[in-house]
């Protein structure tokens, strides 16, 4: 893991500002939980992603670091559902 995967995973979430996302966050073992939400903003650090499930609303925040030891798998909600990496 470098700087520059880094970098580039940054470049690729903010591609996807206001884009429809669903996520799999592992929870150990063979836990997961699977959410969908809009990607809300971008900082150095994290970014944001807003959900709205059951008629809640709460704004959740990720760090890049998250995707790229794959704690948590993200996927643009389109035809393909392509993975964000």
């Amino acid at each position: 893991m470098t700087i520059n995967s880094v970098e580039r995973l940054k470049g690729l979430v903010e591609g996807c500002v206001g884009q429809k996302v669903k996520f799999k966050i592992k929870k150990g073992k063979s836990r997961s939980q699977i959410s969908e939400g809009v990607i809300a903003d971008t900082y150095p650090s994290v970014f944001t992603v807003n959900v709205d499930s059951k008629g809640l609303k709460r704004i959740v925040s990720f760090n890049y670091i998250d995707i790229l030891t794959n704690y948590v798998e993200f996927f643009i909600c389109d035809d393909e559902e392509t993975r964000i990496v």
